[in-house]
């Protein structure tokens, strides 16, 4: 599927002479590997073990580059194949995707600053929702529902991944949270932020996995409204 995509954007005309010696999915698989935050077309080429001007046979520039690889990161997810989908609970599946989305934006920081600009639309992301929407069809779900579920997840994955991608972003600029903190409140009266004072550590060392907390809340009302409750594995997360 994202092979058929990139070889479309990449130009359908026949082009004359040798064949290239690389094709788009190449391209793309070396930028994920060198990173998208910033990578380089010199790198691309230099890794492929080609010129430059082989790349632009297939892109148009790095921002083209960095889509189409974000496309095929934001695809990795886990869905199950069809048949297994119907032996597997639908929690289980939204679990899935949430997890692989989370893991993608925070190994792929780029993707944050794709989506605020718009170039993660409905064009990279319709093949994995009709995937998702059928793998929920055999669960009952319609695929009004199933698109709301697949919404509500991304709204608290993307933000809960923001939020950590800015905390290691913090650290590794030699800022850590809780150097920020200390500084902050020593800059402060003693009788100001009372409550934050007390309750510091809390914000410090808060659980990383805390938005698994609220995408099981999620799930659990979702269940509750189907007249359903969660298998047993997932309620103990």
């Amino acid at each position: 599927m994202a092979n058929t995509v990139l070889k479309t954007m990449s130009g359908s005309s026949p082009r004359v002479g040798r064949p290239p010696r690389v094709q788009a999915p190449d391209i793309v698989a070396a930028a994920i590997e060198i990173g998208l935050e910033g990578v380089t077309l010199k790198q691309v080429a230099d890794r492929l073990g080609v010129g430059v001007a082989t790349l632009y046979r297939h892109v148009r520039n790095r921002d083209e580059l960095v889509r189409l690889a974000a496309f095929k990161v934001a695809l990795s997810g886990r869905l199950p194949l069809q048949e297994a989908a119907r032996a597997t609970h639908w929690s289980q599946i939204a679990m899935g995707y949430a997890e692989a989305l989370f893991e993608s934006f925070v190994r792929e920081p780029q993707l944050v600053y794709e989506l605020m600009k718009g170039r993660l639309g409905p064009e990279v992301e319709v093949d994995f929702l009709e995937q998702f929407l059928a793998a929920l069809e055999p669960h009952g779900f319609t695929p009004a529902e199933g698109v709301h579920l697949h919404h509500s997840v991304a709204m608290l994955v993307i933000g809960a991944a923001v939020g950590a991608s800015s905390v290691a972003a913090a650290a590794q600029s030699g800022l850590p949270q809780d150097m920020a903190m200390r500084r902050v409140l020593s800059s402060r009266a003693p009788h100001e932020l009372t409550r934050v004072r007390r309750v510091s550590q809390v914000y410090l060392n808060s659980d990383p996995a805390l938005w698994m907390r609220g995408l099981m809340d999620l799930l659990r009302g979702i269940a509750q409204a189907r007249g359903e409750s969660l298998p047993d594995a997932a309620e103990k997360i």
